[in-house]
């Protein structure tokens, strides 16, 4: 085991290091902890004794005070560690803060200490201990030493940094509280911020910024939480939170960004929804938090959002709305794009010739982070690689996740690990390690996908792993599987939490991790501990799960407490509700619509309809919600969906097509696409669009994408080259795969029409007749009936029958489909 080194002064022992000493002890054993437990007094410490002590470490923290700054003992420590560290005997430190009125640019820290590590107050001794066993942990994998130089390569954007100095510089306007940069992921939002911020001066380049992130799921109880965790506030008693007025919850945020102000800190905000929704809005808590007489004129916050501010929610004053100030991140142009690529080809000493370096800036479409794939690719392939798998680079923005997963797809070692990272918001190594057991072999792997930008670091003094949004949503819809003995792990983790439940015991992600647990596993738990995130996020994973009666019971749950809720929030849950009781075919769905408006109360009805098999409704009501919210995209998605189920391929085409290109790694879009093309006009064109879909299909590699697959090749298999065996078998495979979902059988009737089946026909059509699929499956019998009786000649009576049978169609879904029928007559 490791052994760490706690230098410190005497003045801060019992108020601090011995807490930290102590919990050290507790976890890693006496004999691991290097402590002076009489004091740093000349009469009682020899150079010996720190030479020997350092010589036995392997982790060398230093608590940064004023007196520890002025002791010689410490004094002599650091230039000792500094011996050991020029010579690479000594690759650990960690140095912490714990007295606010020191700064990480104070001129008595080393230059050599500012320059390397992070250096960030932490208030209490129970986050530092935390972090200490994170570093470690890390002791048994090398970070990628450049990773914060590549990060600091910075081009262009002039025109923001010129708006940033500006409003900086305008004395007519009070100092904005909050700086808000907006735009697309990956378009260096999160660069351009700190880099506008060293070059005002406000920051230097060493400084560390404190990062949290949110998402539409969570609000006020979440940024409280977070916040805290940070260790700038001494320890918080949560119980109650759900339950505490809106008004006193936004008190003690304001409480928390003022000591962070106190402090002369600037917190980076990672915003997915949160703070500025979907639709622009920015959430009325935040600006009261801001409008707290609290808060100072003073710059604070950074929020790198992923959508554009537009409108402010509630009554908010002028003069709240002048402490945010607003800039949209484009992309890189042509010139920006050029000129990052020469700098971080450069940086990894990669000469180019110039007829290369035209051919990958031909490929660029303004995504720093594209430049640094492409970059990357020569690096570990090589540029002949490169020339010939130019697709990857044009295709990475669209295709990030699947191009950066895809040589690791096979290895399920690495993908499952993967999926229990994708479990967190963010998550310690301690906790990784107990989960993983102390397995190597797993930190080397997050340092695999740090350097691949598959995760990255955020917290204090960056020590959580963050899964990038992107990946996570894409292991997500893929249903990647952690491993049985990690779940396990975590089973036990989870109950050694319900005995304990104490928040000093766990960093709050790990804490809010096991009360959602607790929840979806229906635990018994105090439930003064809750807070509305954690009903929203079991809701969401269980609606994912298909689970819609559970969704249904934690909703009538959480909004017992709307009163208490942000409004957001309680709109979530309530259109998560809306959503399972749709599903559900449920009444109660149309008293709670009711409390829901705009597009989404359209939306929600269109959602509704379908499920019911009311489709001419269902199109009625999705327009209405495109018509009051533009590029409404999950409308347009529903909208296919609809007309799929009345086999208005031809209609939905143009609309999957767009659901695709938006969204090409997403396997329902893909397979929705491959449904309209398949029924369109056979063409060269559509038989190469068809086979792209598929092979998209392919490397996705999920079980939902395989038996996918399955049926799309069945199909292109019958209706393109005419191979009935091959068409049969592969359809086979498909129902086979998942017998319980019946989308298969359905194409299995489309093929046995094609070669002239007709037994087959009526057993499929026999098996949907059962009493547990009739209703749900009424309009497709009525279509397989009406099909077979025109495949036997009765053409009139197929006609009369469809038209006297099928619901819901719209008249002119019902003539394109009588038009079908009629073409038998020409067989």
């Amino acid at each position: 085991m490791q052994k760490v080194f706690l230098s410190h002064s005497s003045a801060d022992k019992e108020s601090y290091v011995r807490i930290v000493a102590k919990k050290l002890i507790n976890n890693i054993g006496e004999e691991n902890v290097i402590l002076d437990e009489i004091t740093f007094q000349q009469a009682r410490k020899t150079i010996e004794e720190i030479d020997k002590g350092l010589n036995e470490t392997d982790l060398f923290v230093l608590f940064i005070s004023e007196t520890s700054l002025e002791s010689e003992w410490v004094q002599e420590e650091i230039f000792k560690v500094e011996e050991l560290w020029n010579k690479k005997r000594l690759n650990q430190i960690c140095p912490i803060i714990i007295s606010e009125k020191i700064t990480y640019d104070n001129p008595k820290i080393p230059d050599w200490l500012r320059e390397n590590y992070n250096l960030q107050y932490v208030s209490r001794p129970t986050k530092a201990e935390q972090i200490i066993e994170q570093r470690m942990i890390e002791l048994s994998f090398e970070k990628h030493p450049r990773l914060k130089e590549r990060n600091e390569i910075f081009v262009g954007r002039n025109d923001l940094i010129g708006l940033f100095e500006e409003r900086m510089d305008d004395f007519e306007k009070s100092k904005p509280v909050c700086m808000v940069a907006s735009g697309i992921k990956s378009v260096g939002r999160r660069t351009l911020l700190k880099h506008c911020i060293y070059k005002s001066n406000i920051k230097k380049n060493s400084y560390p910024f404190p990062e949290i992130s949110l998402n539409y799921a969570e609000s006020v109880e979440d940024f409280i939480l977070k916040i805290y965790d940070l260790g700038f506030e001494d320890d918080l008693d949560i119980k109650g939170l759900m339950t505490k007025p809106l008004a006193e919850k936004i008190s003690l945020a304001a409480d928390l960004l003022a000591t962070i102000q106190r402090l002369s800190d600037i917190i980076f905000i990672d915003d997915n929804g949160c703070i500025i929704n979907q639709d622009g809005e920015f959430a009325e808590w935040f600006s009261k938090t801001i409008e707290s007489e609290k808060i100072k004129d003073k710059f604070s916050v950074c929020i790198i959002s992923r959508y554009r501010l537009r409108t402010f929610s509630g009554e908010i004053s002028y003069s709240t709305k002048e402490k945010i100030a607003h800039y949209e991140v484009s992309e890189l142009n042509k010139k920006e794009r050029d000129g990052l690529l020469s700098r971080y080809l450069k940086f990894e000493n990669i000469e180019l010739e110039i007829n290369d370096m035209r051919l990958i800036s031909g490929l660029l479409s303004g995504y720093p982070e594209q430049v640094f794939f492409a970059v990357q690719l020569i690096k570990e392939k090589g540029i002949e690689y490169l020339r010939k798998s130019t697709f990857e680079i044009v295709e990475y923005n669209n295709k990030k996740a699947s191009i950066l997963l895809k040589d690791m797809e096979s290895d399920v070692e690495k993908i499952s690990f993967l999926a229990l990272l994708s479990g967190f918001d963010y998550i310690s190594l301690k906790f990784v390690n107990e989960i993983v057991e102390g397995d190597p072999k797993y930190i080397h792997y997050i340092d695999e996908f740090i350097s691949k930008s598959i995760c990255e670091y955020v917290g204090v003094l960056k020590e959580y792993i963050r899964v990038n949004e992107t990946i996570k949503d894409y292991v997500t819809r893929n249903n990647y599987q952690i491993k049985d003995q990690h779940r396990a792990n975590m089973d036990k983790n989870l109950n050694k939490f319900l005995d304990r439940m104490s928040m000093s015991e766990y960093d709050v992600p790990e804490y809010l991790f096991s009360l959602k647990e607790s929840l979806l596993r229906g635990k018994a738990i105090d439930e003064s501990y809750l807070i509305p995130s954690l009903y929203l996020k079991s809701m969401i994973e269980l609606y994912n799960n298909r689970k819609n009666k559970e969704v249904i019971n934690f909703a009538y749950k959480a909004l017992e407490k709307e009163e208490f809720t942000d409004p957001r929030i309680a709109f979530e849950i309530r259109y998560l509700l809306c959503s399972a009781l749709a599903k559900l075919r449920d009444n109660r769905f149309k008293d709670e619509v009711q409390k829901i408006s705009g597009p989404n109360y359209y939306f929600l009805y269109g959602f509704y309809y379908r499920q019911i098999g009311r489709f001419d409704k269902a199109l009625e009501m999705l327009d209405k919600s495109m018509e009051r919210r533009n590029n409404f995209s999950k409308a347009k998605r529903e909208k296919v969906q609809v007309y799929i189920g009345m086999q208005e391929f031809q209609s939905a085409k143009d609309l999957a097509k767009e659901n695709y290109y938006n969204y090409m790694d997403n396997p329902y879009h893909i397979q929705a696409y491959f449904s309209c093309l398949i029924k369109s006009e056979k063409s060269k064109e559509n038989r190469e669009i068809l086979n792209q879909l598929i092979d998209g299909l392919k490397k996705i590699n999920t079980d939902v994408a395989k038996e996918m697959t399955l049926r799309c090749r069945a199909q292109v298999e019958a209706f393109y080259d005419g191979n009935e065996e091959e068409a049969l078998s592969l359809i086979g495979q498909a129902i086979e795969m998942n017998p319980n979902i019946h989308y298969a059988r359905i194409v299995k009737f489309d093929i046995c029409e094609r070669f002239d089946m007709l037994d087959d026909m009526r057993q499929i059509i026999k098996f949907f007749e059962q009493p547990e699929y009739k209703n749900k499956y009424h309009n497709n019998i009525i279509s397989f009936k009406a099909i077979l009786l025109a495949k036997e000649g009765q053409i009139d009576e197929a006609v009369d029958y469809f038209r006297g049978n099928i619901r819901d169609y719209t008249e002119d879904a019902k003539d394109k489909f009588i038009v079908k029928l009629e073409r038998y007559k020409e067989e």
